[in-house]
């Protein structure tokens, strides 16, 4: 989902390498965060996140799906949680020892430029298609109707404006409407916090030598507040963002200490499997409608046990596919939607949601194009702009 996978760090020279190489030096103690853990850790939300937002297709051939895992599914919307929790860990682990020191000009906006070119070129092409998309559709229907949001987004220029600038959710209380496809307030949520990350930093520097245990209670405590505040209050979103990317960085902070209470790595896989299994116990206890978001509270605990994973559990999640899904969630996360409006309009209005072979084969026709999408837009516009963008600046 979000662009938060580990982006290269450069030497002294001006090479790139990978953010997580320390992992591999002689000094580098082995409860040191594994950032690949996460990786696949991402794309696992992402198929959350897509399949909450898949119900338009729980009548057709998915429907042993939504029968079997429904209270999951139902609570699909805790994976940008996850993803929120994700971004702090990892935007902790790749950039704190170097803004966090002392403010500098020049660290920041290279820190700045590097989110920028990370997030904004699939993000700013995918305005463009919903872009188009809303110009046929609104000659027919309302704004309202087409968006399948239950506020109307801005389609003026100035809507245009803040859509391409990724503010767009910075001018409304609330999430709904604020992007042109729903999804799409996440990236500036997101972007918010990268750009007060920078400041942040300078009070986490000083924070991390802090005890895993007190690190990790404080994580804990920082996504409370989101956890039992109500998501549809005005500015619940800034709440959100605020609490679970400040858990990540706290989550951090937990794991790089791990050492410091002689903490056994051999305990994190099976630790990271038990709290992802009572995560899903707990939300098929909660049912679809029960206090769902309490899980949050989880997710920090399996964060750091996640990256302080090894043996099976670590294997398991180095598995070729589950790695790129997670380096091409982001991309899945911008395309997905669109596939949906598809599914729902062509079905509504084409086959007039008639129970048939052709609608499981239309369902089928938009699961295939939405993955066929996510690798093109990783691979021919998400990679190679952020590469372009960042040498741009030196």
């Amino acid at each position: 989902m979000f662009p938060v996978g580990s982006p290269p760090r450069r030497t002294t020279s001006g090479n790139p390498i990978p953010a997580n190489a320390a992992l591999d030096s002689p000094r580098t103690k082995r409860s040191r965060p594994d950032l690949g853990t996460l990786t696949a850790l991402r794309f696992i939300a992402a198929l959350w996140v897509v399949l909450f937002h898949l119900k338009a297709m729980q009548h057709t051939f998915l429907a042993p799906i939504y029968e079997l895992f429904r209270p999951v599914v139902a609570n699909g919307d805790l994976g940008v949680d996850v993803f929120f929790v994700l971004s702090g860990f990892i935007i902790t682990y790749t950039y704190l020892d170097r803004l966090g020191p002392r403010f500098r000009w020049r660290a920041t906006r290279d820190f700045v430029w590097a989110r920028f070119a990370r997030m904004w070129p699939a993000f700013a092409l995918m305005v463009g298609v919903l872009g188009l998309w809303f110009a046929y559709g609104v000659g027919q229907h309302s704004v309202h109707d087409w968006s399948l949001q239950n506020q109307a987004p801005d389609l003026s220029p100035w809507g245009l404006v803040k859509q391409l600038l990724m503010v767009h959710l910075w001018f409304q209380p609330n999430a709904d409407g604020a992007s042109w496809f729903g999804p799409g307030w996440t990236v500036s949520a997101e972007w918010l916090a990268y750009l007060a990350f920078p400041l942040l930093a300078l009070i986490l520097f000083r924070l991390r030598r802090l005890h895993p245990l007190a690190a990790l209670a404080t994580s804990v405590l920082v996504v409370l507040p989101t956890a039992v505040w109500d998501g549809h209050q005005p500015y619940g979103w800034l709440l959100q963002i605020a609490s679970c990317f400040t858990a990540g960085t706290f989550g951090c902070i937990a794991a790089q200490n791990a050492d410091r209470m002689n903490f056994n790595p051999a305990l994190a896989g099976p630790g990271a499997v038990l709290t992802g299994a009572a995560v899903v116990i707990f939300l098929a206890a909660a049912g679809d409608s029960g206090p769902g978001r309490l899980a949050v509270l989880a997710f920090p605990l399996l964060i750091v046990l996640l990256s302080l994973a090894r043996g099976r559990v670590r294997s398991a999640l180095s598995a070729r596919w589950l790695q790129y899904g997670g380096r091409s969630s982001y991309s899945l996360y911008l395309v997905h939607m669109f596939f949906i409006y598809l599914f729902f309009w062509l079905n509504r209005d084409w086959l007039h949601d008639a129970d048939t072979l052709a609608t499981n084969l239309l369902a089928a026709a938009c699961l295939a194009g939405m993955a066929l999408a996510t690798h093109l837009l990783y691979r021919y516009v998400e990679e190679p702009a952020r590469h372009r963008l960042r040498a741009l600046v030196p």
